[in-house]
């Protein structure tokens, strides 16, 4: 692994340690009674870290910055097999969640159930399946982009028109994560943007630190047109993953400044044991984020149920320590099975592409030129 993919990877994993975290945070603001006044430490915490989920887009930007050499077909097919994975990640979520709590209401209830997130592909039941959507639409927004403004600007235009008409239609609003489009692709692009060998010195890496935190308590809806308030909104949140933004500039700063740190503090770990776990996790991102949509569904549910009544600086130590060992845990017995249904949903989409191809090939190619006869001759032969 070069230095860029080691460090890339430990960044990787420093943002799903933090994606476990914060889900358990939303099960303790729940167990409380989603009351501020108990879960205060709880919601103060989902507030500066939920943002930090748009950093995913950024470094998948960082490890394919070249992708858009390739033909059209070749680049889609990540983005096939991101969507597959997407629906396969649900799929099995419903039926562990099926086989845990014993409940079963008829034929065209399963099927209702297991079809239509895929159909309208939003409302997954593992919690995770959005953001690989999400990925596989900034790919091809980005690959449109780096290709030409020819390209883009009917994708574009194509891609709004079909929103407009969902929503005319009466469709589900944010079919197929609609609207995490537009940042997820802007931050997929700067990710192309970083050059080989950047290193980010530590002084603006720590002072981004601070500032991230502040924007991201600070951003709100409107907050660009009133003064900063420190106490005014409390109980709002940048969620990328249902497209709350708050103030959608002052969300693409905090997030650029989130990565200047990220990038930073996964460099100095380069070689160390908190780089090492990161590595851990890192390197198989798409493996461990399936696996996690699962334990979010069978385990966190019942790790709730479990949770002390009052919170405590212990609590969250406790969460955070756990949840690490029990992903790494999970990883270690499950990795052949995850890579087995990764691998099915890259062959599907290798199939699909290869078809694509055959047709595209058959449809190109140029007609032989009619022959002569001798009909055409005026000859009585038939």
């Amino acid at each position: 692994m070069t230095a860029d993919g080691q460090r890339q990877a430990i960044a990787r994993g420093y943002l799903l340690i933090c994606v476990f975290y914060v889900h358990a945070l939303y099960g303790v603001f729940q167990s409380l009674g989603s009351d501020p006044d108990r879960a205060m430490l709880a919601g103060v915490q989902i507030k500066l870290l939920a943002p930090a989920v748009s950093a995913f887009f950024f470094l998948s930007g960082m490890s394919a910055p070249f992708f858009y050499r390739k033909g059209w077909l070749t680049a889609l097919k990540p983005s096939l097999t991101l969507i597959m994975l997407a629906a396969l990640g649900h799929v099995i979520a419903v039926l562990l969640d099926i086989a845990i709590h014993q409940q079963w209401f008829g034929i065209a209830w399963f099927a209702r159930r297991m079809a239509k997130p895929i159909l309208y592909g939003t409302g997954y039941e593992n919690f995770i399946s959005w953001f690989l959507v999400v990925l596989a639409f900034a790919r091809i927004f980005a690959y449109a982009f780096m290709r030409s403004w020819r390209v883009f600007l009917p994708a574009a235009a194509l891609a709004i028109a079909a929103v407009l008409a969902t929503r005319a239609a009466g469709l589900p609003d944010n079919l197929y994560e609609w609207r995490n489009w537009p940042t997820a692709s802007l931050f997929f692009l700067l990710g192309m943007r970083v050059p080989n060998g950047w290193r980010i010195p530590a002084w603006a890496g720590l002072l981004a630190l601070p500032i991230t935190l502040a924007l991201a308590w600070l951003n709100r809806p409107g907050v660009l047109t009133q003064a900063p308030c420190l106490t005014c909104d409390l109980g709002f949140v940048a969620q990328p993953m249902i497209g709350q933004y708050g103030s959608l500039p002052i969300y693409v700063v905090q997030q650029l400044l989130f990565m200047l740190f990220l990038l930073w503090v996964s460099s100095w770990s380069v070689g160390k044991m908190p780089g090492k776990v990161g590595t851990y996790f890192g390197a198989d991102s798409l493996s461990m984020l399936l696996m996690h949509g699962w334990v979010l569904v069978t385990l966190y549910p019942i790790a709730a149920q479990s949770l002390p009544p009052r919170e405590s600086a212990f609590l969250y130590a406790s969460i955070l320590s756990v949840g690490i060992v029990v992903h790494a845990l999970l990883y270690f017995y499950l990795q052949p099975a995850l890579h087995w249904l990764s691998g099915i949903s890259f062959k599907a989409s290798s199939l699909v592409i290869d078809i694509a191809e055959r047709l595209f090939a058959i449809g190109a190619r140029p007609r032989p030129s009619t022959p002569v006869t001798h009909a055409a001759q005026g000859s009585d032969q038939p």
